[in-house]
């Protein structure tokens, strides 16, 4: 409960490094001490309830309306493929678990810092007062999209990879959480296409808006999220 509110509180900076760096230390934590894990029947509940807690936050989020709110919750979802991936102890779980933790690590951070750069032109994170808001800025649509379709693991990123290794690798032990990992997949792509297209598309709300041109700064800092991604694209066989 308390880390959406840390990110909501918390300056760019620290939800970047939140996302980004924290987490994936935790995630790396798990990673380590998968070791003493053995499969067995305690572990599998606990894995069922985890992905069944994680499906019912992913249908929330389709239903808030604050940018960071919504990108915070995406960030404590995606650990349930993370512990999902240690739990199983597999060579393919574990390898999926490395992909979500680095991929995610990037394109999350990547998503506060546009989150943030709407925020300070619309002075509202409010998806409504938000809406339409990148027809103003085409520099950074085409950055946007990039980082929402890998955030949720869509065609031809790096979390692709990741959550078809995890998915598989669940297939091997029960039926029922593959289809739980399903629905968190399903609901993660609705929530980020809901996202892109209401910043996207629709007319602008009138009130106060300042239309500063995006500064350089703020292009390099997109610009290095986006190439790591493209990195990893291309160089699959890292994990």
């Amino acid at each position: 409960q308390w880390l959406p509110k840390a990110h909501v509180e918390a300056p760019v900076g620290g939800s970047i490094i939140l996302a980004g760096v924290l987490l994936k230390l935790g995630g790396y934590g798990l990673l380590r001490v998968s070791v003493l894990f053995h499969p067995s029947g305690t572990l599998i509940k606990v894995l069922v309830l985890s992905l069944l807690g994680r499906s019912i936050l992913r249908i929330v989020c389709l239903r808030l309306r604050d940018l960071k709110v919504i990108i915070a919750y995406s960030s404590v979802v995606h650990m349930a493929f993370i512990i999902a991936g240690c739990i199983s102890t597999t060579s393919w779980g574990v390898r999926g678990a490395i992909a979500i933790i680095i991929a995610h690590g990037v394109c999350s951070s990547g998503i506060f810092m546009v989150a943030n750069i709407m925020y300070e032109r619309s002075h509202s994170r409010n998806l409504v007062q938000n809406k339409g808001i990148l027809n103003l800025f085409p520099a950074i649509r085409a950055l946007w999209f990039i980082l929402c379709v890998a955030n949720f693991g869509g065609p031809f990123t790096y979390n692709l990879l990741g959550e078809i290794l995890l998915i598989v690798n669940l297939a091997s032990l029960s039926l029922p959480i593959v289809l739980r990992a399903g629905v968190i997949s399903f609901f993660s792509a609705a929530y980020r296409l809901i996202l892109y297209s209401s910043t996207q598309q629709g007319l602008r709300v009138n009130g106060r808006f300042s239309i500063t041109a995006v500064t350089a700064r703020e292009i390099l800092i997109m610009f290095s999220h986006i190439w790591p991604l493209l990195l990893l694209l291309m160089s699959p066989m890292l994990i």
